[in-house]
């Protein structure tokens, strides 16, 4: 007897998909529920990146669900088919919460192609959080489609209770992720694509800000190498540009004002950076803010070497002084080429 005294054909079967008839025999059965239970995999090849220039402007229409029983159950709230999962939304929105966080990641791993993973999963989480998925809910107005107990509603039951703003958010959070479901299941042949086509649209304009950002990047001219190949960061740049012996080049933490990301609406860090020296004191290059402190302060670098005209005047300084030096060498009679007190450890192993 298996676990539970259940039969495992019957807990693998969906009871939305349950023939209407006895099959004829065992082979027969076991045919129709392979076919009942089969799930649609979405490709991380088959979603393309989002560019700034195919974002839409207006908002894509709403996909059908194309199985009647599937949309009526996604538009049921479960207190409204006396908790049924099958007559209700509570199975489709477990499987399209599930959807919507693979393609979500599918195009951010798309788009983004060096982003970390815990920024990747930031920028996730603002397009699958339940402000974000009721709000697209109220658009399209499937809160107006769907069956939903009175107190659930905006005006809330007349004379009786009232739900909380953060219940009512879930449930239309709960109405969306059920609906992508329910387009997903009902279009065997093209509903994970029509989702996906849909989605992409919908969402494109949520990640515009970074999709600029990572335009931009690629746009700009090829980063300077270390002698082993690995691309310099900002302030590694800035120190071997304007650095010397006795310029002294900190980053410090800025007053925050509160900052948050607009995206995440989590705090930002602010970072300044500052050099002391070419006759100047504590002197604030450049700035930046982040959500952490080391991404702050490699923004304020790039910021100081943006300033080109700023940039240029001390780099000329440090020109300056290295060719006095080497004059007053050769007077000495020293011919040999010096080298600049390195900024940063060389990896190579050269002689220094």
């Amino acid at each position: 007897m298996p676990k539970h005294g259940l039969n495992p054909e019957e807990v693998s079967e969906p009871p939305f998909k349950r023939a209407k008839s006895d099959f004829a025999s065992s082979a027969s059965q076991g045919l129709a529920l392979e076919s009942a239970t089969s799930i649609q995999i979405p490709s991380l090849h088959a979603n393309t990146k989002w560019t700034l220039a195919t974002i839409e402007r207006t908002r894509p229409p709403l996909p059908d669900i194309l199985d009647p029983a599937l949309k009526k159950a996604a538009l049921t709230h479960p207190g409204k088919a006396n908790n049924d999962p099958v007559a209700s939304y509570e199975r489709l929105e477990w499987i399209g919460d599930a959807y919507l966080e693979l393609i979500a990641s599918s195009f951010i791993y798309q788009t983004f192609p060096t982003l970390p993973a815990g920024k990747s999963a930031q920028r996730r989480e603002m397009l699958i959080r339940n402000t974000t998925l009721g709000e697209f809910s109220v658009y399209y107005g499937l809160d107006k489609m769907a069956d939903i107990p009175e107190e659930f509603n905006m005006e809330g039951r007349v004379g009786g209770t009232n739900a909380s703003q953060k219940v009512r958010v879930k449930i239309l959070g709960d109405l969306f992720e059920a609906y992508v479901g329910g387009v997903i299941l009902s279009d065997p042949a093209n509903g994970i694509q029509r989702a996906s086509d849909w989605l992409k649209a919908l969402w494109g304009p949520l990640m515009a800000e970074y999709i600029r950002e990572e335009e931009k990047k690629a746009r700009k001219p090829e980063q300077k190498q270390s002698a082993s190949g690995q691309t310099l960061d900002p302030k590694t740049i800035l120190e071997a540009t304007i650095g010397a012996r006795g310029v002294k080049i900190e980053y410090k933490d800025l007053p925050s004002k509160n900052l948050k990301d607009r995206g995440t609406k989590l705090p930002l860090f602010a970072v300044g950076c500052f050099m002391t020296g070419w006759g100047e004191t504590n002197l604030q290059l450049g700035h930046g803010s982040a959500l952490s402190k080391k991404e702050a302060g490699q923004k304020a670098a790039q910021v100081a070497l943006d300033n080109k005209k700023l940039l240029k005047k001390f780099a000329d300084k440090k020109a300056e002084m290295k060719a006095a030096r080497e004059a007053q060498l050769q007077q000495a009679g020293v011919t040999f080429p010096l080298k600049d007190k390195p900024s940063a450890p060389e990896t190579t192993g050269g002689v220094l």
